[in-house]
């Protein structure tokens, strides 16, 4: 039965997709599709989805931020669980972060060093607010480190700026401690969703240590499944993370939010939305977050290959369907767009899957905090 669940976790859910075709076939068929096309030729409407960029390879792009009139997007081309049972989609090509115009031309590629064989690569990714002199992008190494991108006109090296302490016991191995999304707080301080499960939290000079854990974040596979996917809401008083497989209500995905204070307890800690499982689906698989400046949150889930939208107060108001998403992840504003990117889990090499897209929403994102860090 394990096996059977597992795999359901690790394939795409055709019928989906299947499902997702045939409303787009009626949508565009005799009778309605002209109709409808003119509507669209005069204004975009909700949930229009277009492509914005193309990853090379390694491909599978993952994070996705927004600033400088720049996107940046880093990759995961190493990934056990997109072929868990046969080890992993193993990478020994490296990791890139891709620098797109507006337009989502190509600019830039920095090339960030991995193991051979990886099996975990890239995700979050943070601007801070230095000036252009200074400027960088912070990069979140699933394998327990950050690293720091120098945006300058002549740019050095990456360089790390954290990693999991030595003294912890669990640096080194992402199953005992994985760094996936990045997010600041106004003051300079990163947190960082570990499914194992905790949050961390990094200091400006990148001191690192656990800021927060609950058995209520434990994932369904004990080494994975936790927190992944983090943000802070428009009151600045929340993280919002989420459960991608959560182990209490096994299955389901979860959205939580705890108390932005120095030192969370239990009762810091809210659930917002629960995700149910339905038997006869994959699991909803909660991974990337976006608030807007509405506070409404959107949440990509890999299950469905959806986009779910909800309100402030927790409630489920939308859902963002298309044949082309697969295994949706990062999530960023651009204008009134949302900026989703391909992580593409699959075991077989897909280039045609390895895109970015551009999803019109019809509200502009929250300003993400982008604190002064010095000797950045």
């Amino acid at each position: 039965m394990s096996r059977q669940i597992n795999t359901r976790v690790k394939h795409r859910w055709l019928a989906a997709r299947i499902a997702a075709a045939a409303v787009l076939a009626i949508v565009v068929g005799p009778g309605i599709g002209s109709a409808v096309a003119d509507v669209r030729a005069g204004a975009p409407v909700f949930g229009d989805v277009s492509v914005f960029a193309s990853a090379p390879a390694p491909g599978h792009p993952f994070g996705v931020a927004v600033g400088d009139d720049r996107v940046y997007v880093s990759t995961s081309a190493g990934d056990f669980f997109a072929d868990p049972f046969n080890g992993g989609h193993l990478n020994s090509d490296d990791e890139r972060i891709f620098t797109y115009d507006e337009a989502g031309n190509l600019v830039d590629t920095t090339v960030i060093d991995t193991a051979e064989n990886s099996d975990m690569g890239l995700f979050g990714l943070a601007l801070d607010g230095n000036p252009t002199a200074t400027h960088k992008l912070y990069v979140a190494d699933m394998n327990g480190r950050i690293l720091r991108l120098d945006l300058g006109k002549h740019p050095a090296a990456p360089e790390v700026f954290s990693q999991v302490p030595a003294d912890t016991g669990l640096a080194g191995d992402w199953m005992k401690a994985m760094w996936n999304d990045l997010v600041f707080d106004r003051v300079g301080n990163l947190y960082v969703p570990d499914d194992k499960p905790r949050i961390w939290r990094v200091s400006p000079n990148g001191t690192a240590s656990i800021w927060f854990t609950d058995p209520r974040l434990t994932g369904f596979f004990g080494f994975a499944g936790g927190p992944l996917g983090g943000r802070i809401d428009p009151t600045g008083k929340w993280l919002y993370f989420s459960i991608t497989v959560a182990a209490d209500e096994p299955l389901t995905a979860a959205i939580y939010r705890v108390r932005l204070v120095d030192h969370p307890t239990a009762s810091d800690l809210e659930l917002v939305h629960r995700f149910p499982f339905d038997p006869s689906q994959e699991p909803p698989q909660a991974t990337g977050l976006a608030f807007a400046k509405s506070g409404n949150l959107y949440v990509s889930l890999l299950g469905p290959n959806q986009v779910a939208v909800l309100d402030p107060a927790g409630n489920e108001i939308n859902r963002i369907s298309d044949p082309r998403f697969h295994s949706p992840w990062g999530l960023a504003f651009m204008g009134k767009s949302l900026l989703v990117t391909n992580g593409d889990l699959e075991p077989a090499t897909n280039p045609d899957a390895w895109k970015i897209f551009k999803v019109y929403v019809g509200e502009t994102g929250l300003p993400l905090n982008r604190p002064r860090i010095s000797g950045g």
